[in-house]
């Protein structure tokens, strides 16, 4: 495996999933969960609440039609996946989903436990690590309020053995990151198209409308943290300033930063060349509604 594409979420099932056949034979059915989160911001966090909608196959879909119901909590494990389609305009136009790939149910079979109340602990995880190349330059502008907020997207890649043919097959899916304050500051430096970084955040369902207009949904990731990949050690410890006990378990990978300032609502020359991809990201900077 070369490339990471993972999100995990702890969520409340909002409505009885329902199974369904398509006609192939394979069973499917979507689940649509309530994620409470904590989100950490220079010294504090809050509560932050998103809905997401994840779709299970076969035995997993079976289970979770079966065996939850609206308040059911469970755990998911995934990936994202991108669909694009043209409009009748000649738009092209793009939906990020979930696929379901692990589950746990959560809820005791003989009723829930009492409500938290708690600012340190939260019900809900919600966590996305991907590792993969940036596809572009990251593009940095300011709100209103002085934050540095950077865009960019990054390509993860998915091998896996087709059932029927037995044959190799090979998919990309296109990510779109959105950074905060100082990552989105140190990235304009280190951020470039075709960097190979790890990315850990959290996933964000946003819609916005367009100065014709027209309402636009997009799905990203929050940046938490990155990590440049495949790259020498720091300047410092080449230096000498680091214990040779401390530079024997240190990896090549060069943090950005630990940590990233996110709002309420809310890559150095590039890497050995990739091909060039033809994808335009559903969030422009010009349509961020700041």
């Amino acid at each position: 495996m070369y490339a990471l594409n993972r999100i995990k979420l702890i969520g409340y099932v909002t409505e009885k999933p329902e199974l369904r056949t398509i006609p192939s034979g394979m069973e499917v059915c979507d689940v649509n969960i309530r994620v409470i989160s904590k989100i950490k911001r220079d010294d504090s966090s809050f509560d932050s609440t998103s809905f997401h909608t994840i779709t299970c196959w076969a035995g997993m879909a079976k289970t979770i039609s079966q065996y939850t119901d609206a308040g059911s909590q469970i755990y998911i494990e995934g990936r994202l996946k991108t669909e694009s389609w043209e409009t009748e305009d000649g738009k092209k136009r793009y939906k990020t989903k979930i696929i379901g790939d692990d589950m746990i149910l959560l809820t005791p079979q003989n009723g829930g436990y009492p409500a938290v109340n708690s600012a340190t602990f939260s019900t809900g995880i919600n966590e996305v690590e991907l590792v993969g190349n940036l596809v572009k330059d990251i593009e940095v502008r300011q709100t209103p309020s002085g934050q540095n907020v950077g865009s960019t997207s990054i390509a993860t890649n998915r091998k896996w053995r087709n059932r029927q043919t037995q044959e190799m097959q090979e998919e990309t899916e296109f990510h779109n990151l959105v950074l905060w304050n100082e990552l989105a500051s140190e990235g304009e430096k280190e951020l470039k198209k075709g960097r190979r970084v790890y990315i850990k955040g959290r996933v964000q369902n946003r819609s916005w409308e367009t100065p014709e207009g027209e309402k636009r949904y997009t799905t990203e990731v929050v940046v938490e943290s990155v990590a440049l990949l495949g790259h020498e050690a720091p300047v410092q410890m080449q230096n000498g300033n680091t214990s040779p006990a401390q530079a024997e378990t240190t990896t090549a990978a060069t943090p950005v930063a630990a940590s990233a300032s996110t709002t309420s609502s809310a890559p150095a020359e590039a890497a050995p060349e990739i091909p060039s991809i033809e994808y335009e990201s559903n969030i422009k900077p010009e349509d961020l509604p700041f």
